[in-house]
């Protein structure tokens, strides 16, 4: 389910153009308006990581994988 949903986002950001001056095509702007579920199921799935393995207190919890720690930063910045 995730690796569909990378390679959905994947394929929505190769897809749109940046145009000079902040012209958008219509594909572009209906391509936008689909990052914010995105940013909802990579957050929702990084949540129930959490909730499953504990944050970073005890050894194998979420922050103690390079993995996890690499997705918290791109989550928190999407």
């Amino acid at each position: 389910m995730i690796l569909t949903t990378i390679i959905a986002n994947c394929i929505v950001l190769a897809l749109e153009q940046h145009l000079p001056d902040g012209d958008k095509t219509p594909l572009s702007e209906r391509l936008e308006e689909t990052e914010p579920y995105f940013i909802a199921i990579f957050c929702f799935e990084s949540g129930i990581k959490i909730l499953a393995l504990g944050f970073a207190l005890h050894k194998g919890s979420y922050l103690r994988n390079g993995w996890n720690v690499m997705d918290f930063v791109v989550v928190l910045t999407g």
